[in-house]
């Protein structure tokens, strides 16, 4: 991890917090700001850029505090595509800033605008798995990641713990999520067999309990419509990666 990254990642929320702006961390920065596992040199790996989540309605002055921090808008890819998300570069190195506006947009939609005041810093645990568990194609980074949150926090309503009943609750109305989330566990639980316990938690039996909850909860109609469809007609969208 560069320190240069986390430090600017820190000292931009901080900066944020103080101006009275909902600015949150999510990605593999928030991963390692929140999990001690992730920083193993077994499980360690590259950070490229930071990514974040705001709110529509406080772009203006999310534009000013990065310009403030030494960070200068892409000015293409921002009026193309500024009414739901934002870059910024630092003009001496190839350090960039991701920022997402109300809604988390990649493989599947999320709307997180009303759940950033719940937890400090960084996205909640939930979201944050989530944001990691819908992506189709996962890379080892991504694996990594998830290995991490599913090792350090538990499953529970706690504020630093990952709500499974919110999580089986997006998935039980929307069948493409829940395709997705649970493809996404079983990669993970193969990907990580055999992989020692660097965390507090057996990521296995994390599996198993995610998986049955999301499993339980009642499906909605829509969901029982899709699910007939299932895989004969694509159910994520193919995310734009930007930066």
């Amino acid at each position: 991890m560069s320190n240069t990254l986390y430090d600017d990642a820190r000292h931009i929320v901080a900066a944020a917090e103080g101006a009275g702006l909902s600015l949150r961390l999510l990605g593999g920065i928030a991963v390692f700001h929140l999990c001690p596992t992730a920083r193993h040199p077994d499980l360690s790996r590259s950070y490229k850029d930071i990514d974040m989540i705001g709110r529509t309605g406080e772009r203006t002055a999310l534009q000013r505090l990065f310009s403030e921090q030494g960070y200068e808008p892409d000015r293409e890819f921002n009026l193309l595509h500024g009414a739901q998300r934002l870059i910024f570069r630092h003009p001496t190195d190839e350090r960039h800033i991701d920022v997402f506006l109300d809604r988390f947009q990649m493989c599947h939609t999320f709307d997180l605008r009303e759940r950033l005041i719940l937890h400090p810093v960084t996205l909640t645990p939930s979201d944050l798995l989530l944001t990691k568990l819908q992506v189709v194609e996962a890379t080892e980074n991504d694996l990594r990641d998830l290995f991490a949150v599913l090792s350090d926090l538990p499953l529970g309503d706690a504020p630093n713990a990952i709500d499974a009943s919110y999580i089986a609750q997006l998935a039980s109305r929307d069948w493409g999520v829940y395709r997705t989330l649970m493809l996404s566990l079983e990669r993970l639980e193969q990907w990580s067999a055999g992989r020692p316990t660097y965390g507090v938690y057996r990521v296995s039996a994390q599996i198993a309990a995610l998986r049955a909850a999301i499993e339980a909860h009642p499906k909605t109609v829509a969901w029982k419509m899709r699910a007939r469809i299932g895989d004969r007609v694509r159910w994520y969208d193919i995310p734009d990666e930007g930066g």
